[in-house]
């Protein structure tokens, strides 16, 4: 069963004639295990496109498909490209993480997952050098802004783009692990030992890859926080948004629990609550004290 008899089927269950599935990745589903196959366009592309989502994709069909897939397998072709291999080394972590995660998830490619033991512990994080604008520029830098003016009640301290750009020991350019460009959380909060990561969309953005860009944020954090990876020196000089509250409350072992919240009017029509469910459904997760949720701007 491939793209076409999969979507039929989903429109069926959902009843929403609106499902699409992505083109440029090729589904199948037999006797039990899904595969993804990715083009390599979609190994490449940004996180939250229909293209490059795979843990979206992976959970949604999951998650609405149970009597067809126990496991899903993902597969793509590694990329030496120069101009990708920041985009990819990005891939590859989310690969790792996600395979890691779910005990149902599995390796398609010649990838070998040991890879980040050794790597891990090189990188750095960068962190804010400015404040953030005064005017903001979008739609949705809007709509942070209002959220945050709103919720200063319900956290000790909430605030906006937190950047999570990955570097290997120093910050620089010439030392960029993943693409640097506009890797930032959109709004965070502390509450008490709480670290709340938002994922805000408008009403008009509704991909699936909301599932892949909070993962991601949601995955560095978690692994700032256990030291897995680390800020550099200076930044507890840090100052700007709020940051050097962040800074000590990690530094000092006070964040104990991750929430991730997808924040939006909306969602795709798949991201029902059953995959919310199966998201959180994850003896890592558990582990980690990490949890999903949807919160309705």
């Amino acid at each position: 069963m491939k793209n076409p008899e999969i979507v039929c089927i989903l429109r069926q269950i959902s009843q929403k004639n609106n499902v699409k599935l992505p083109e440029s990745i090729d589904f199948e589903v037999s006797d039990g295990i899904l595969r993804i196959n990715l083009s390599d366009k979609g190994v490449c592309a940004n996180m939250q496109s229909n293209e490059s989502a795979f843990e979206g994709w992976a959970l949604c069909l999951k998650a609405w498909l149970p009597d067809l897939i126990e496991k899903v397998l993902i597969c793509w072709n590694p990329t030496t490209h120069k101009s990708n291999l920041l985009h990819y080394e990005r891939f590859k972590y989310r690969i790792w993480k996600f395979i890691q995660t779910y005990d149902w998830a599995e390796n398609g490619s010649l990838f070998n997952m040991d890879y980040y033991g050794e790597n891990l512990k090189n990188w750095v994080i960068n962190f804010p050098c400015d404040e953030a604008d005064k005017e903001a520029q979008g739609d949705e830098a809007i709509l942070e802004r209002d959220y945050i003016a709103n919720q200063k009640g319900n956290y000790d301290i909430i605030d906006q783009q937190l950047p999570v750009g990955v570097f290997n020991n120093v910050v620089s350019k010439a030392s960029c692990v993943m693409p640097r460009g506009k890797s930032q959380i959109d709004i965070w909060a502390l509450r008490c030992d709480t670290l709340h990561i938002f994922e805000l969309k408008k009403s008009n953005n509704i991909k699936v890859g909301i599932i892949s860009e909070l993962m991601y944020y949601v995955n560095i954090m978690n692994d700032i926080k256990n030291q897995r990876i680390k800020y550099p020196p200076n930044a507890k000089e840090c100052e700007y948004r709020n940051f050097d509250i962040l800074y000590n409350s990690l530094n000092s072992n006070k964040i104990h629990f991750i929430k991730g919240h997808f924040l939006a009017e909306r969602l795709h029509p798949l991201i029902s609550p059953a995959v919310i469910t199966l998201l959180n459904d994850s003896h890592i997760q558990k582990m980690e004290n990490i949890e999903y949720s949807y919160i309705v701007l």
